[in-house]
């Protein structure tokens, strides 16, 4: 862990360093494009006088007048990068595709056209070199002049994505200016990004080494005090844990149910959400206590504190709320959800076999009780009207589910130490008082 900011360290500052060496490419980069374009401008303004001076020789003068066309011809030989237009067509020297023209016209004194010098500046490869040629660059740095994300001269295909440019696999930094009087035409300096990564490894290098000498130390430092501290977080954790845990079971224990609750109630009544309580009773577990021993009704209910955590939503929230006694927080629920719920886990415990000692598997049940928030005003009457309507399945036959009922006036809500004993129940001389419906779930004789 401690290693962690070392790393973190490292990486910003090569990110850094990384970053300030592209800046300082891009600003040599535009400095390339600048001299270059200076050069080229002053390439054009040659052309253009060269153009002039040719226009103003009187042979040409005297050869455009005659239509001498074998003397215009011979001085095109003379100055390969001019062109002759005698009465409109072109009557000698060449015209290159792309280039920048420079021209000159010739008239007589009533201002009709005679001819046309045209000079022509060829945009390609050997230009593009010679333009790089009269920079300030770096040993790997290229200048190409493009057209439509083509290189003229080389007919390399130009990929441009903001300041990175391809050529076929390499990847290159870059920026580019239009050149003047040629559409679609720019000048493009370029930087490989291995150069440009080449350059920040020294500085990477020390950095890493620096990195290491520091990580060496918080090493030492670790083993010299990590032990302790990690045992003091480790007791922390498991203060925190205790706190809220029933150490037996792992669930919730009483007090991270209170918590929970209060804040449930809290957010439902925020938003308006419903909210259900089940509370559970395991039935007839005291004769597994007596029978068995206390760690065999540990391990009974351990098993049931694990169905219970395999059968409820990620968001219900079950507890151990006392004794034999447990309790589901169910969010967002309804009763007729609750009951659901509810009847789900009575059906896995009654289908549940538990192992005990000396005797044959034995499947435990519980009786539930369900409530919901509803007009309710405070958590304690929620749980009050769970607890009654857990009493209503006990009074019915137990390993049943009942629900409470809305606006029934409830008890106050029992400790989870309290034991509940029946009344006597008085029997009559002739017959048999007639045993009440029971109101869900299976009925299963006490004992």
């Amino acid at each position: 862990m401690a290693g962690i900011p070392v790393v973190a360290t490292v990486r910003i500052l090569d990110a850094s360093a990384l970053r300030n060496e592209r800046a300082r490419a891009d600003a040599s980069l535009q400095t390339q494009l600048q001299q270059a374009g200076d050069t080229l401008q002053g390439l054009a303004d040659n052309a253009s006088s060269h153009a002039d001076d040719l226009s103003r020789s009187p042979a040409l003068q005297r050869a455009f007048l005659t239509n001498d066309r074998a003397t215009i011809a011979a001085i095109a030989r003379k100055n390969p990068g001019a062109a002759f237009y005698l009465h409109g067509p072109r009557v000698a020297g060449p015209t290159p595709r792309d280039g920048i023209t420079r021209s000159t016209s010739l008239a007589f004194a009533n201002g009709v056209t005679v001819g046309r010098v045209v000079e022509t500046l060829p945009l390609g490869g050997k230009l593009a070199k010679r333009l790089l040629g009269s920079t300030t660059h770096a040993h790997a740095d290229r200048l190409l002049i493009t057209r439509n994300g083509v290189a003229l001269g080389s007919g390399e295909r130009v990929r441009v994505a903001g300041r990175t440019v391809r050529l076929g696999k390499t990847s290159y930094r870059g920026t580019s200016a239009p050149i003047p009087n040629a559409p679609g035409t720019h000048l493009l300096a370029l930087r490989p990004e291995r150069a440009i990564s080449a350059s920040v490894a020294p500085y990477e290098h020390r950095i890493l080494y620096a990195a290491i000498g520091s990580f060496g130390l918080l090493l030492l430092a670790g083993l010299l005090f990590g032990g302790p501290i990690l045992r003091s977080l480790g007791d922390f954790r498991r203060v925190v844990s205790q706190a809220a845990t029933d150490s037996l079971t792992g669930l919730a224990n009483r007090w991270r149910f209170d918590e929970e609750l209060a804040l449930e109630w809290r957010r439902a009544e925020r938003v308006g959400d419903s909210l259900a309580l089940i509370l559970l009773d395991l039935d007839n577990f005291k004769s597994v206590n007596d029978t068995y021993g206390h760690p065999a009704g540990d391990e009974v209910l351990r098993q049931i504190a694990e169905i219970l955590g395999t059968n409820i939503r990620q968001v219900d929230l079950a507890a151990r709320y006392g004794g034999e006694e447990f309790a589901v927080i169910v969010p967002e629920a309804d009763l007729e959800g609750g009951l659901q719920l509810a009847e789900r886990l009575r059906s896995a415990l009654e289908a549940h076999h538990i192992d005990l000692p000396g005797g044959k598997p034995r499947a435990v049940t519980a009786s539930f009780g369900v409530a919901i928030k509803g007009d309710l005003t405070r958590a304690e009457e929620l749980i009050a009207a769970a607890d009654e309507a857990l009493y209503e399945s006990k009074r019915a036959g137990k390993n049943r589910v009942s629900p409470g009922l809305p606006g029934k006036e409830t008890k106050p809500a029992r400790r989870p130490s309290e034991r509940r004993k029946k009344a006597p129940v008085k029997k009559a001389a002739t017959k048999k008082a007639p045993r009440k419906a029971p109101a869900r779930g299976k009925s299963q004789p006490e004992g």
